[in-house]
């Protein structure tokens, strides 16, 4: 059975993807894998991002939050919980993430099970 950092590394080595940081919900960087970015500043920044999307999902009556897509003018990163974690996936400039959304969705319940 694949270790996390194994999943990890799979997934930042995908063709649409540029770097994968794995963060606790309290914001520290569990693991990471692609090209170099500031883990920690990702995984804290990111686990306040969280929570305030947590209280909008909650305000909008539409439960727990999944998935988040954050779209700047240089491109995309794609926030998706994983058990009591998240990943923060960042695709390559130009990347096609549908095939990517879906199999975070898909999987989301074998990456759960890896924590």
């Amino acid at each position: 059975m694949a270790g996390l950092g194994d999943v990890v590394r799979a997934l930042a080595e995908r063709d649409a993807v540029a770097s994968v940081v794995l963060l606790s919900a309290d914001g520290l960087p569990i693991h990471h894998a692609g090209r170099e970015v500031d883990a920690d500043a990702i995984a804290a920044l990111t686990a306040t991002m969280v929570r305030d999307a947590n209280l909008l999902a909650d305000t909008l009556a539409r439960g727990a939050l999944g998935t988040m897509v954050l779209e700047s003018d240089r491109g995309l990163a794609i926030v998706a919980r994983v058990g009591a974690d998240w990943l923060v996936v960042l695709p390559v400039d130009g990347a096609e993430v549908g095939a990517l959304l879906y199999d975070l969705r898909r999987h989301r319940s074998a990456l759960t099970a890896l924590l």
